[in-house]
């Protein structure tokens, strides 16, 4: 689920429809929650779907680090790519806003998180674009995108946060002992898909 304080807009010609906010949105604050009402599917249930809802549905999904197909129920599923985003996603079934989100502002994700299969083109603008997302981004680009991701979550207290109580009950938990200092911080790294039979699997 994404924050209320957003919505969908036309954005840029070239790229289509974006999410925008509202009201300011604080760095630190939840953004997205992946919750029990996203659909999660395994490429193997995917690739038996008619050919009509593959093609309409694969623009908006992406791979979690158990290589299931996670479809957001709501507009989160319109963020756009941008090599310098606002928010991004975290190891503890969140996106972070990782810097302050002026009302009107596009909110737009780090595409590089999402384990991208095959080289996929990009054309977001920003300075110094990438221009193509790899699956070794996580691996290149890890470490600066940690130190954002972390910097941000520590804010988690200090902001107003609608979504945190609808992380599951197991995420939570994971990020109290973080935010308390019981366990250390968990890489975006561990967001790769590395096919871990521990994952298990979605029919």
């Amino acid at each position: 689920m994404i924050h209320p304080n957003t919505r969908v807009l036309s954005g840029d010609p070239a790229i289509g429809v974006g999410v925008f906010a509202t009201a300011p949105i604080p760095r630190g604050t939840v953004v997205v929650v992946r919750d029990r009402f996203d659909v999660t599917m395994s490429p193997e249930s995917f690739l038996h779907l008619p050919q009509a809802q593959q093609a309409a549905m694969e623009t908006y999904m992406y791979h979690d680090k158990c290589g299931n197909l996670v479809l957001s129920w709501d507009h989160a599923r319109y963020m756009n790519h941008n090599c310098h985003p606002t928010t991004m996603m975290t190891d503890y079934g969140l996106e972070i806003a990782v810097r302050d989100i002026a009302a009107g502002e596009e909110l737009t994700t780090e595409y590089g998180l999402l384990n991208i299969q095959e080289p996929y083109a990009i054309c977001c603008g920003c300075v110094d674009c990438r221009e193509h997302l790899r699956l070794d981004d996580i691996d290149v680009y890890g470490d600066g995108w940690d130190e954002r991701i972390r910097e941000s979550l520590e804010r988690i207290p200090l902001v107003d946060q609608p979504l945190l109580p609808l992380l599951e009950t197991e995420l939570r938990v994971r990020l109290e002992d973080f935010l308390g200092g019981r366990t250390a911080y968990s890489s975006i790294r561990n967001l790769k898909w590395l096919a871990e039979p521990e994952c298990g699997g979605i029919v």
